[in-house]
């Protein structure tokens, strides 16, 4: 990927649909990463929201490092944000997350003309607004009828009687900072082939070895012995089967494996971004 450019046409269109449906909405909820904050926030979309209101919800808590986590809503909350952890593995997320709501449609209601109060999860591709999405409204999913200035076919979720949602497709932004690809990459938010899976992978275990980490590493895959990133992608590839012929290890299936576990937590909680310090 050449000067960090990657911006599909459809990306495109996202942004400028997000920038229409702003306009009809009370209450905006911008979903990170709670693994990569920086990297997983579209300052385009920051620069859309102006003065709505809104949230910082830092999805996939509970595969991040608790203690960074904390970190960084300290930081988020010290730069005038009101932001909140998320996991859908956690009750104590969801409780707090819908205590948040319930508060909110209280304070905005009124504002509003005998409505529900409309929100949306707005963020950068995978990081889980559908997961999300479908773990609130569980399976009792009501559509609510067409309404006045959405797009015709657009339909809204309703939550409960005071509250509706409406889901938006990811937008990532035209020009990505070469400092961003890689995490971007390593938690699936980008193509890994864009990059080279390979490079990603490489990159991770170096970051597991600099963050004294790699004990991860090695409880994850059996009969490790220390050694440099390479070292270990070629010791995992062989404890994992990845061979080609004459005994090689196979890097494209080894780094398939690797970046898998790390994308679904089974390497455990790693943050790879921490926060400036305050």
């Amino acid at each position: 990927m050449k000067d960090g450019q990657w911006y599909p046409g459809s990306m495109a269109k996202a942004l400028e649909t997000l920038r229409q449906d702003l306009k009809i909405i009370d209450l905006v909820i911008e979903l990170l990463d709670a693994r990569i904050p920086f990297s997983s926030r579209n300052p385009a979309i920051a620069g859309l929201l102006g003065s709505k209101k809104h949230i910082l919800l830092l999805h996939k808590a509970d595969r991040a490092e608790e203690a960074i986590t904390e970190r960084w809503l300290s930081y988020y909350r010290a730069e005038n944000y009101y932001a909140l952890p998320f996991s859908i593995h956690g009750k104590k997320f969801l409780n707090q997350f819908l205590s948040f709501l319930k508060t909110e449609e209280a304070n905005l209601r009124p504002t509003r003309i005998k409505r529900p109060l409309r929100m949306m999860f707005v963020g950068i591709p995978n990081v889980g607004k559908s997961t999300i999405i479908n773990f609130i409204v569980k399976k009792a999913v009501a559509r609510a009828a067409n309404q006045p200035g959405i797009t015709r076919g657009r339909q809204w979720i309703r939550i409960t009687p005071g509250l509706e949602l409406l889901d938006t497709p990811g937008v990532l932004w035209p020009r990505i900072a070469e400092d961003t690809t890689l995490p971007l990459a390593a938690v699936g938010a980008m193509p890994p082939e864009r990059i080279g899976i390979d490079e990603i992978v490489l990159w991770l275990i170096k970051l597991f070895l600099e963050k004294g980490r790699e004990g991860n590493l090695f409880l994850r895959y059996k009969d490790l012995t220390p050694g440099s990133a390479e070292d270990l992608f070629h010791q995992i590839g062989l404890s994992q089967g990845c061979l080609i012929s004459e005994g090689k290890v196979d890097p494209k299936r080894t780094a398939g494996i690797i970046l898998r576990d790390f994308q679904n937590g089974s390497l455990g909680r790693f943050t790879i971004e921490e926060p400036p310090c305050l």
